[in-house]
């Protein structure tokens, strides 16, 4: 019976390696982003990335309006971008509409969702992402248009992270 016990003991903390070894390798595979940047108007500070062998995340971060402690307008939305495999694809979106919406501090909230695939069916790592940028788009009540601003959080190439570029051109204003 003694010898019994201790092959089971053994059999299970065996089975027990290995499935930690598993949990281990999988979560090697994990690639974690924490991204801020600016453009013209705006902060991004703390937003997250994380792609995992079961979900995709993006989110948890906060946008402020540069020089404005309260911003009144009437619509305000974001995109966030990533190119992935040299294709385009929003992987978060937000927006609030109404009258008199303050938008000079907005969080972006999160998504969560399944992962993203290669064209063979493999799941994608943070490899296959060439760009990350957030578009943000808002109702300017004083000059009565919307206006459209890019921030560019993530570069493969360099692996740089946070710079701004408009996507308009918004001269006379």
């Amino acid at each position: 019976m003694k010898h019994y016990i201790f092959v089971s003991l053994v059999t299970w903390l065996c089975f027990g390696l290995i499935l930690s070894a598993c949990k281990n390798q999988e979560d090697s595979n994990n690639d974690y982003l924490l991204l801020m940047g600016e453009s013209e108007s705006w902060n991004l500070n703390s937003y997250e990335i994380e792609i995992t062998q079961k979900e995709f995340k993006a989110g948890h971060g906060t946008l402020k309006m540069k020089n404005n402690k309260e911003y009144n307008t009437d619509s305000f939305q974001f995109e966030t971008h990533a190119i992935i495999n040299d294709e385009d694809k929003t992987v978060h979106s937000g927006s609030v509409s109404g009258l008199g919406i303050d938008i000079a501090e907005k969080t972006t909230g999160t998504i969560e969702g399944g992962t993203y695939l290669k064209e063979n069916g493999e799941l994608i790592s943070l490899d296959d992402v060439n760009d990350i940028y957030m578009i943000i788009e808002w109702w300017n009540p004083i000059k009565n248009r919307k206006v459209k601003e890019r921030i560019d959080l993530y570069h493969s190439k360099n692996k740089s992270i946070s710079y701004s570029k408009h996507v308009e051109n918004n001269e006379g204003e």
